[in-house]
Formats: C-alpha cells, sequence, structure tokens
C-alpha cells in the first residue's frame, strides 16, 4: 500500500506526461503554452502537497521548460538570480544581524512594556511589536521568536490566573486570544512592505516582467501600510471586543517578567546601535529613493541600497571585539536559502506563462466575465484567492495567480494593477487553519489553541480583510497610485 505521500510524488510526473502524450492542448493553445501549463501542474501538486521539498520542487523549471522547448535553461536559470531575489537576501542579511546581536527581541520588549499591563493593553502590545517586526523580517522568524515570551508571561498568569480587584479569574482565553494576535498579526505586518512578505516581491517582478514597470519601495507601502494599519486595528478589536472579549484585568507577574527579560538583554550594546543605524538608514533610503537619491544617482534601486547596508555589517568592526565584524558568515548562512530558490522556481514559472503566450490564452477563456461589474470580480478574485492560500503555500498561489490576473485585466480592458495587487495582498490574509501560514503552524504547535479555535477566530478576519481589500483596491487604490482602474493603459498592451 502506497502512502499519500508517495502518491503525490507519482502524481505529479504522471500527470505531466499524460498531458504531454496522450492528450492534445485545448483549441487555441500553443504547443509550448501546454507544456507551460503541463509543468505547472506538476509543479503545482508538489507545491501544494509539500510531496517533495518545496526549494527541490522549485527547480523543475530548470528542467522542464529546456526539455519542453518553452526556453533555454540559461533564460530560465536568469529568474533565480533577478535583483528582487537579492533585495530579499539583503533584507534577511541585516534581520540575521538584529537576531545575533538581539535588538529584535530588545525592540519587542521595548514596545510591549510601555503598553501597560492590563491584559488588553499586553496583547496590543505583543500585536504591535510583531507587527513592526514582521514589516522588516520573516513573518516566521518574527513569530518563533515572539511565541516563548509570550508563553513567559502566559504560564505567569499562577496557571491561568488573572489579577483583580475581585479575586482571581481563569485567563485561558487570553491565552489563546495572545497566540492567535501574534500570528494573524505576522501576517498583516507583512503586507505592508515589499519586504514584508515574498508574495509582496512576487507581485513587484511580476509587473517588472510583464509591463517594465518598477515597483518602488515606498510606492507599495502607500497601499500596503494603510490596509495593514486598518486590519491590525480590526484584529485588535475583534480579538479583545468580540471574539474573545478580553477584559481590562492586570496580568499578574507581566511586569516583573518584561523588566526581568530586559536585565538579561543587558544595557544597549554597541554592535546594537549599529545595526539598527544601519537598518534605520536602509528604510529611510527606502522610503525617500525616488525623491531624494534618484535625482542624483538614477541607476540605485532598492536591491543596491539594501546590498549596501547588509556588506557594511560585515565591514564594521565589532567595537566589542575590534579582531570581529558586527556580521560575519556564520550567522550569514543561517540564511533561508530554500525561500529564494522558492522564490526563483516561482519567477520562472510566471515568465514561462508569458513567454509561452499561456497568460494570452487563459485571458481569452476569462472573456465571459467581461459583463459583470469590476467590483464584483474584485470581490471574487480577493475571495477566491483568500480561501484559497488556507490550503496551499500562498507562494505559490500568488506565483501561479499573477499571470492570470495579468490576462484577466487585459481582456477586461481594465489596469493589471488594481487586480495584481489584490490578488498579492489577498494571498496574505489567511487566518483559519494551520497549514495555510507558517505563523498559524508555529502558534498552532504552542499546544493553546486547537483547529477549531484557530478556524472560528480565523474565519471572520478572512471575511472581514476580503472587504477591507475589496474597498481599498476599489476606491481609494487609483487615488493613492494616480491610476486609472477601470482602463487598461495603451502603453503597457
Amino acid at each position: 500500500m502506497l502512502s499519500s505521500r508517495t502518491l503525490f510524488v507519482l502524481a505529479g510526473p504522471t500527470i505531466f506526461l499524460f498531458m504531454l502524450f496522450l492528450l492534445e492542448p485545448p483549441v487555441g493553445m500553443s504547443d509550448s503554452a501546454y507544456a507551460v501549463l503541463a509543468s505547472t501542474i506538476w509543479i503545482a501538486i508538489w507545491w501544494i502537497t509539500e510531496a517533495v521539498p518545496i526549494p527541490v520542487t522549485s527547480l523543475l523549471p530548470l528542467v522542464l521548460f529546456p526539455l519542453c522547448n518553452i526556453m533555454p535553461i540559461d533564460l530560465v536559470a536568469e529568474s533565480y538570480s533577478k535583483p528582487i531575489i537579492f533585495l530579499f537576501l539583503g533584507g534577511f542579511l541585516i534581520a540575521l544581524a538584529m537576531e545575533k546581536w538581539d535588538l529584535h527581541k530588545r525592540i519587542a520588549l521595548t514596545v510591549i512594556s510601555r503598553s501597560g499591563t492590563n491584559m488588553r493593553r499586553v496583547l496590543l502590545g505583543f500585536m504591535v511589536a510583531t507587527w513592526f517586526l514582521s514589516m522588516w523580517i520573516s513573518n516566521t522568524a518574527t513569530v518563533v521568536m515572539m511565541l516563548p515570551i509570550a508563553l513567559s508571561i502566559i504560564f505567569q498568569f499562577d496557571n491561568f490566573k488573572v489579577k483583580s480587584g475581585e479575586g482571581t479569574a481563569g485567563a485561558e482565553v487570553f491565552g489563546k486570544a495572545l497566540v492567535l494576535s501574534l500570528a494573524y498579526s505576522a501576517s498583516i505586518g507583512g503586507m505592508a512592505t515589499l519586504v514584508g512578505t515574498p508574495t509582496n516581491l512576487i507581485f513587484a517582478e511580476s509587473v517588472h516582467d510583464f509591463y517594465g514597470v518598477q515597483i518602488p519601495f515606498d510606492q507599495w507601502m502607500w497601499i500596503g501600510l494603510p490596509v495593514s494599519v486598518v486590519l491590525l486595528c480590526i484584529l485588535f478589536f475583534y480579538l479583545t471586543r468580540v471574539y474573545f472579549n478580553i477584559s481590562k484585568r492586570t496580568v499578574k507577574g507581566a511586569r516583573e517578567f518584561l523588566q526581568a527579560e530586559m536585565k538579561v538583554l543587558g544595557p544597549v550594546k554597541p554592535e546594537e546601535k549599529w545595526v539598527l543605524a544601519i537598518f534605520s538608514l536602509v528604510a529611510v533610503a527606502w522610503v525617500t529613493r525616488r525623491y531624494i537619491i534618484t535625482p542624483f544617482f538614477p541607476a540605485v534601486n532598492d536591491t543596491n541600497i539594501v546590498l549596501i547596508g547588509a556588506i557594511l555589517l560585515f565591514l564594521i568592526p565589532s567595537p566589542s571585539n575590534p579582531r570581529k565584524r558586527i556580521m560575519d558568515w556564520k550567522t550569514g548562512l543561517k540564511v533561508p536559502w530554500g525561500v529564494l530558490i522558492l522564490f526563483g522556481g516561482a519567477l520562472s514559472v510566471a515568465s514561462g506563462f508569458e513567454r509561452s503566450g499561456l497568460t494570452i490564452w487563459i485571458g481569452d477563456q476569462l472573456g465571459l466575465l467581461t459583463m459583470v461589474p469590476y467590483w464584483l470580480i474584485l470581490l471574487i478574485v480577493v475571495a477566491v484567492i483568500n480561501f484559497l492560500t488556507e490550503i496551499t503555500q500562498n507562494m505559490a498561489t500568488c506565483t501561479l495567480m499573477m499571470p492570470i490576473m495579468a490576462a484577466f485585466a487585459l481582456v477586461l480592458d481594465v489596469h493589471p494593477f488594481g487586480l495584481m495587487t489584490a490578488a498579492a495582498i489577498a494571498s496574505s490574509c489567511a487566518f483559519m487553519l494551520p497549514v495555510a501560514t507558517a505563523p498559524n503552524a508555529v502558534v498552532f504547535g504552542s499546544g493553546l489553541i486547537r483547529i477549531k479555535d484557530m478556524a472560528r477566530a480565523g474565519i471572520m478576519m478572512n471575511i472581514l480583510s476580503i472587504i477591507i481589500v475589496t474597498f481599498f483596491i476599489y476606491f481609494l487604490f487609483p487615488y493613492i497610485w494616480g491610476i486609472d482602474l477601470l482602463s487598461f493603459p495603451e502603453m503597457m498592451k
């Protein structure tokens, strides 16, 4: 009896070969486009089921595309070395420097300790700290770092008890709310910046590949940050007033624990100051590049900026030990290289869609939807991707959707940025299941919540996020980015 994992391993290549040798391409689809479709189905099966490690699956385009005469290997390999990947690499290196010197933990503890000690404020402190850190470093790394802090505070409640003027009351609900808030805040924070989550970068690179348009760091923030802030506020209200109804009772032992943790960190180290300074300079340069740097240095882009910052960390001597540098390659080896390979695979699939003409064919099949109101199409797209991401890897979902949204926009004669941006943001809005996102899986592993707890809390957040994302894209996005949402630009056709 074959295991389910083995069945999925076999399913990918079996369906691929069956399509290529036993089925004919649909009417109007070229042979190369059909080969891309067959290859993508194989890749998607392995991505979604994780029958094979995701980074390994992401190498398949390097094998399948040349063998199927879709693209020569040198063109496929270009997708694995695009500037956007090095932008992510530089962000990883700076994040690792923050982790090496515990700067991220100091930032988190400082935010939490200043939020107060009643239950709502402790929850708010954790949410804001997680949200902010996830804007700049891996969502998963943020939650992994924040969870032990949260658990320590929860278990200091004297077996889930809260001190109040009226005695003690069970605080199990608070524990569930706190760990759920970490996962949800991390996903929401990732929406705010281009480097917050890979799906944002997939959108940016897809736009560049399809239309030759660069999406600067600050331009994304103009839409990503407002959506993120609104969803964070809704999350806080929902968890504290609606779903869990968190009280304002004082958290027993919270202040003492935070003070003890800060004492363990000790005074701010010189290395922390250097990392914070480099991080701040990179962030400011990203946000102001188009207004301050570009007029004098037109060739500088967001990737240059972050790589300069990362390289500087390897050059600056450590004040505590001048023989060493603030950043070393032993720490650099902790970069999640698998994510970068996955990113390359995702971009190569999108490139295959574009070069083979599969994008155009898919768009033609969607032509029947031209009579549907645009706002309804937008709502459906956001909803479908939102719930699809609950059971699939969000990078895979976003990768497959970008060329489809580009083709759909051409058929509808609407600006592609609307549908593509909505798809990218929606792929980060998975709140229901542990398998939906890595942050969800991490907090589920704490043992404080069950699947039904996450599903019940998450389904309303899914629905609310669908409404918020659709509202922002349809009503505010055209003014924020200065585009006509209901017209496809002639220069981009």
